[in-house]
């Protein structure tokens, strides 16, 4: 796509807050709404209504103990029907009385669990990266302390600083990497094939390393790319104590972490977090093409890690899958089903 009109912008405004449009779509989106007081009330007005979704998602999270008195609920209502239908086969009203149990009750407790599944869905969904902040409701705006134990720590933007030109200074100008080495996997798994994760946004640029550096103390996996002369770092780090301003790593809540920025000397950088991990970009490029360096060449990265993430979150869930599973059987087996 060439050009964004308004047609065209209203058309796939959605497709962007699903993150299925290519990094150029986005960027004509952008540029678009910022040009175009109507379209971008309108990407507003879409954005507030997936907050209030959000919102009712996270009002109707249930708790631990409330999951489980819902399982040994399932789990009694399942056997006590298998008994009454045992017990009521001689009788004919006993049996139809078995058969509408079975057929109402089943399908709307798995009604239920595949509500609970959805939630999650949406709740991961709105956690994405890729999208511009949301507004927040008056009533919900963060205290100035939710907002500051984000902050990621200047020891962090240092570090990373020292890496880029560490390791920047080893780039010769016939350099050229084969991808990332296999030693990744012991630092980190999600960085697995980072460099391939990344070159949906590293279109137009050169890699030239990838590997692994840093010290005990603090690690990256790191990318390095080549750009008119110019060398972009892209490093993933943990998000520990270390990372962060206070010196504690908070609760990580995405739509208030936004895109951090900091200046080391001649160097630019830019940052986003996920739950367990920092994605910094560095480059001497002046501090708005850095910026837009970070929108393009992270962003892929940030998605794929937080998709990790959330899917190692659902997996901890306490016998999560076996007793979703359980409810599906059990209800095929009488006549419901999930739909």
């Amino acid at each position: 796509m060439q050009k964004m009109d308004c047609h065209n912008f209203k058309e796939v405004l959605d497709s962007y807050f699903c993150e299925e449009l290519t990094v150029e779509t986005n960027h004509l989106i952008l540029h678009h709404a910022e040009r175009c007081p109507p379209c971008r009330s309108e990407m507003a007005s879409r954005r507030n209504l997936r907050l209030a979704l959000q919102r009712a998602c996270a009002q109707d999270q249930m708790s631990d103990d409330a999951c489980e008195r819902l399982r040994t609920l399932l789990r009694a209502e399942a056997k006590a029907g298998y008994v009454a239908k045992v017990k009521s086969a001689g009788s004919r009203r006993g049996w139809w009385a078995a058969f509408f149990d079975l057929k109402l009750a089943l399908p709307m407790m798995a009604g239920v669990a595949a509500l609970l599944v959805a939630a999650i869905g949406v709740a991961t969904y709105m956690q994405s990266p890729g999208r511009l902040p949301i507004p927040l409701d008056p009533a919900e705006t963060p205290s100035a302390g939710q907002v500051a134990a984000l902050h990621l720590s200047n020891a962090l933007m240092t570090e990373a600083a020292s890496g880029h030109r560490k390791c920047a200074s080893h780039v010769k100008s016939d350099s050229t990497s084969q991808g990332m080495p296999d030693e990744v996997n012991d630092l980190d798994p999600a960085c697995v094939d980072l460099d391939k994760i990344a070159a949906e946004g590293a279109q137009g640029l050169q890699l030239c390393l990838a590997h692994v550096c840093g010290d005990p103390d603090r690690h990256f996996a790191h990318l390095i790319y080549r750009h008119e002369g110019q060398l972009i770092s892209l490093l993933v780090t943990p998000r520990d104590g270390r990372a962060m301003q206070t010196g504690q790593v908070p609760i990580f809540v995405a739509r208030l972490a936004e895109l951090q920025e900091s200046q080391q000397t001649e160097l630019n950088l830019n940052a986003y977090q996920t739950e367990k991990r920092v994605i910094l970009v560095v480059s001497a490029l002046p501090k708005s093409e850095n910026e837009k360096l970070a929108h393009t060449l992270a962003l892929p990265v940030v998605k794929h890690i937080r998709r990790i993430e959330n899917q190692a979150a659902l997996l901890k869930w306490p016998e999560f899958d076996r007793n979703f599973a359980e409810i599906e059987l059990l209800s095929t087996a009488r006549g419901g089903g999930l739909r």
